[in-house]
């Protein structure tokens, strides 16, 4: 690989770890597609270098999202349980699935998250629960919101459904090394009504961890590159950090449509390859 390569590879994963510590999404979801189409990585060493990237995005960006107190650490802890079970099952599958369908399948999911996306009509503006409401297992969140230091205070809902979806988030995980945040992050979210800067800040948090299930699945099966694991881990770090301090300046609406636009690229693309087409 050479050193223009080389360079070209870290301001990518930078960009990634940027973009995906802003959402929760932990990177991987932009990295992998751009390390197998642009510059011809394996697909399979491209998910165990994104796995181990969105373990190091997660405590890169972390630090910043705890110590702004945006991050639910209670409700991370009740959803890693089925987050990491879901990763080793999708880590187990996709180093056995023919690459065409883990393309295919691949593709679908970003398809699917950026139609998520938007489908929402506002992206930041969900109802905050009082902290009056039923709250069984103390789920209970709050921090400080705005120039004008308002005081947002939720109590996560349908926590039961979001036991199995969360799970699905760690199959996604497994499979393509992006650490459940695209599923993770619309759970949360959509369903469990979090607004969404706990639900990134939180999501982001989690990655890590669930990342870190899949990655020894990838590193016992010979798929971890380390000179492209390493260039990616280091942009990740880079990026995760500017990330999570624009999280709080830029508006939420344009960071959405930035993320959808360059999803559905991605997905397109991912499709045109899986055909044989690229």
């Amino acid at each position: 690989m050479g050193i223009a390569e080389v360079i070209a590879l870290i301001v990518v994963a930078a960009g990634a770890g940027t973009l995906g510590t802003m959402l929760g999404l932990g990177g991987g979801i932009f990295l992998v597609p751009i390390l197998s189409l642009v510059f011809d990585i394996p697909l399979r060493s491209a998910i165990a270098a994104s796995a181990i990237s969105v373990v190091a995005n997660s405590v890169s960006g972390s630090r910043i999202y705890l110590q702004a107190r945006y991050t639910n650490v209670r409700l991370a802890y009740v959803l890693l349980v089925p987050t990491a079970t879901g990763a080793i099952v999708g880590g187990v599958l996709a180093t056995s699935m023919p690459l065409a369908a883990l393309k295919i399948v691949f593709a679908t999911l970003l398809i699917t998250i950026a139609y998520i996306m938007v489908r929402r009509r506002n992206p930041g503006a969900i109802p905050v629960a009082r902290s009056r409401a039923p709250d069984p297992l103390r789920l209970i969140g709050r921090y400080v919101d705005g120039p004008a230091g308002d005081v947002v205070t939720y109590v996560p809902r349908r926590v039961r459904y979001g036991f199995p979806m969360a799970s699905l988030g760690g199959v996604a995980s497994g499979l393509f090394g992006i650490g459940g945040g695209p599923v993770i992050v619309p759970v949360m979210n959509l369903l469990m009504r979090v607004p969404v800067k706990a639900a990134a800040s939180t999501s982001s948090f989690m990655v890590g961890m669930t990342a870190s299930a899949s990655a020894l699945i990838y590193y016992s099966r010979g798929h971890v590159d380390p000179v492209v694991t390493v260039i990616s881990v280091a942009g990740i770090i880079v990026g995760a950090r500017v990330g999570a301090r624009l999280a709080s300046k830029l508006r939420q609406d344009l960071l959405v449509v930035l993320f959808v636009v360059v999803l559905t690229v991605l997905a397109f693309s991912m499709y045109l390859d899986a055909f044989g087409v690229l």
